[in-house]
């Protein structure tokens, strides 16, 4: 999550005063429970509940190799991670691959060093290198704001955002706690378009897709086991964060991955693992706001759009108050294209 979304949640919400697996795991986890999906496949998915992971990861045994997928945004639920994969597996975590670019996806790859190389698209390593320090200075400056306000507002014990503040809170904590002893790892293995990791127990892919949730995004996927691990190109029951990317695109994406047949169990990188109509469900709710925010062309009907409820179906998500941002970032990448079609050509 970048430092735009971080400030506006802090406005919002001062404003606005299971764990089933075949082979277990002896440590006493904290900050995610641990879902397999298949045998060799597990999701370790965020504890709302003051938890530290703060995004979704995913472990898979390859055979001969450990594979950790987004190692969280804390070294401390990193290390909480690297064990319980070891434990499962028998062996170190030796692959750590980033799906994207943003902190909660990315800053536990130092639990895993200097034995595991950590694998991103080309994209994605030079938007870590570019985006992270800037991030970490201005964490620096603004979390103990933001989690002063995060703990003050539930404290007051009241307002509909009072359910998901947990989650608010154990990300800023976390983000405290942390600033002093991260290191930037940038991943040392990249790639373009799609490569394959085999082990002798099971191959994965990863594939890159464009413009979506941010510039490049990494599917990886698990043919046999009919399993992809989506990163934030899927949120289930939650309000996606659309700042940083194309959401038409990323709804094109998304109706690629309803569209093929040899997929049944989907892992976000927010929410529950679900099925195809959790991709489904989130490609119409692309499809729903770019819509609203096509026929909200002028000023007053843009005011007017942002006064009204979140419409129906997404009123209970969790980050319900991205909606407001999403909306006005619709409106803008509107006018912005109305603008562009409007220019005269250039004389040659």
């Amino acid at each position: 999550m970048n430092r735009s979304l971080l400030l506006w949640v802090f406005g919002c919400l001062f404003l606005t005063c299971a764990y089933s697996q075949k082979k277990r795991s002896k440590t006493t986890i904290q900050n995610f429970s641990i879902q397999q999906l298949a045998p060799g496949v597990w999701a370790a998915i965020q504890n709302d509940q003051f938890g530290k992971a703060i995004c979704n990861a995913g472990i898979i045994d390859l055979g001969d190799k450990t594979l950790v997928f987004d190692p969280f945004m804390t070294p401390e639920a990193a290390r909480e991670l690297r064990t319980v994969a070891e434990e499962l597996t028998g062996r170190p975590v030796s692959i750590v691959v980033n799906s994207h670019y943003h902190n909660d996806h990315i800053r536990g790859n130092q639990a895993f060093m200097p034995i595991a190389s950590v694998i991103s698209t080309s994209w994605t390593r030079d938007q870590i290198e570019k985006s992270e320090p800037e991030e970490q200075d201005w964490e620096r400056r603004h979390a103990p704001a933001l989690l002063k306000a995060a703990r003050k507002m539930y404290a007051m014990g009241n307002g509909g955002d009072r359910e998901e503040l947990p989650m608010w809170i154990g990300y800023y904590e976390g983000m405290m706690e942390s600033l002093d002893e991260l290191k930037i790892i940038l991943p040392d293995i990249v790639f373009s378009d799609s490569l394959w990791l085999v082990g002798t127990a099971r191959s994965v892919k990863l594939e890159e897709f464009k413009n979506g949730h941010t510039g490049s995004d990494i599917v990886l996927y698990l043919p046999n086991e009919q399993i992809a691990f989506m990163g934030d190109l899927l949120f289930v029951k939650r309000h996606p964060w659309l700042c940083d990317g194309d959401p038409a695109n990323w709804q094109l994406t998304l109706k690629k991955w309803c569209d093929n047949p040899n997929v049944k169990t989907f892992l976000p990188g927010h929410g529950p693992v679900c099925d195809k109509e959790g991709v489904k469900t989130l490609c119409d709710y692309l499809g729903k706001m770019q819509e609203i925010a096509a026929a909200a062309n002028t000023d007053s009907l843009q005011s007017r759009l942002l006064m009204q409820p979140i419409p129906s179906p997404y009123q209970n998500w969790y980050f319900n108050k991205f909606y407001e941002s999403n909306m006005k970032y619709l409106f803008t990448r509107n006018r912005n294209a109305t603008a562009a079609a409007l220019k005269p050509p250039e004389s040659p």
